[in-house]
Order: structure tokens, then C-alpha cells, then sequence
């Protein structure tokens, strides 16, 4: 496996972005994101377990990481419009909307559900958990109605 710019955040084959063993979510305002990840640190996280990137830089990344990319990774990727393994071609739609990408690194279920807690406070949403093997879709604890 080829590794991105952060070795924090390695690639697939094909070059796709997978933070292996993070949660990543989406969180519309930039001040709510700020606020979440101060939540973690409040929490006892570690700093460099919490990576938030504002809109610019969540494309800033993803563009050096596509231009960084070998002949191989760049064939596999023009198949992954319609076959992305791992999901997180949306991050970059979210982005491209002028959301912003949150990444809290977990390593047990309990952490993953802890952290989604934290970030449902903060409105986070397309919260994905990349996993060692398989990326899991996280959905929200607490369904809010209108």
C-alpha cells in the first residue's frame, strides 16, 4: 500500500484516501467543527488523534494526494466514479460544498461509539468508521425529529 503526503492517512492500491482506523465525519459549520474537535481534546484525546480540516483544506489534500498518484493508481481510479471501495469519495463532495472533515482516531468499537456521541452534540453527519479491514457507515445514536 502506497502512503499519502501524512502517513496518518495511507491510501489504498488505487490511490484512494482510507484513514485506516479513524472515524471521519462531516460537519457543516466551520466554528461547530472547531468546537467538536475541542470536545475531543476536552474529552482526553490526544491532539494528534484529532485532524480537522476546513473545506480548502480537505481539497487542497485530496488534490495533491490525486496528482501524487502513479499511472497504476490512476487507471484504478478512473473505474472508482462508480466503484469506490471505501466510500470516501463523498468526503470530497462535502468538501466541494464548503463542509468540513473531522477525523478522530478509534481502534475499539467502545471508542467509535464514544465518538459518535461526541459528534452528534456537534451535528456531524456521513460519519464513517475506516477500520482496519472494512469501512462501517456509523448512523446516529439519537434519531431527532422535527
Amino acid at each position: 500500500m502506497t502512503q499519502a503526503y501524512n502517513p496518518k492517512f495511507p491510501q489504498t492500491i488505487s490511490g484512494a484516501l482510507y484513514p485506516r482506523n479513524y472515524v471521519v465525519a462531516v460537519i457543516d459549520d466551520l466554528w461547530e467543527a472547531q468546537m467538536a474537535a475541542q470536545a475531543f481534546l476536552d474529552a482526553g484525546y490526544d491532539v494528534s488523534d484529532i485532524r480537522l480540516m476546513d473545506s480548502h483544506e480537505a481539497l487542497q489534500n485530496i488534490d495533491e494526494l490525486e496528482a501524487g498518484r502513479n499511472w497504476f493508481q490512476r487507471f484504478l481510479s478512473s473505474f472508482q466514479g462508480t466503484t469506490d471501495e471505501t466510500g470516501a469519495s463523498v468526503y470530497k463532495s462535502e468538501a466541494l460544498r464548503g463542509y468540513h472533515i473531522l477525523h478522530v482516531h478509534a481502534t475499539t468499537s467502545e471508542e467509535v461509539e464514544k465518538i459518535r456521541d461526541i459528534l452528534e452534540v456537534y451535528h456531524a453527519h456521513t460519519i464513517k468508521f475506516f477500520g482496519p479491514w472494512s469501512v462501517e457507515d456509523i448512523p446516529p445514536r439519537h434519531v431527532q425529529t422535527h
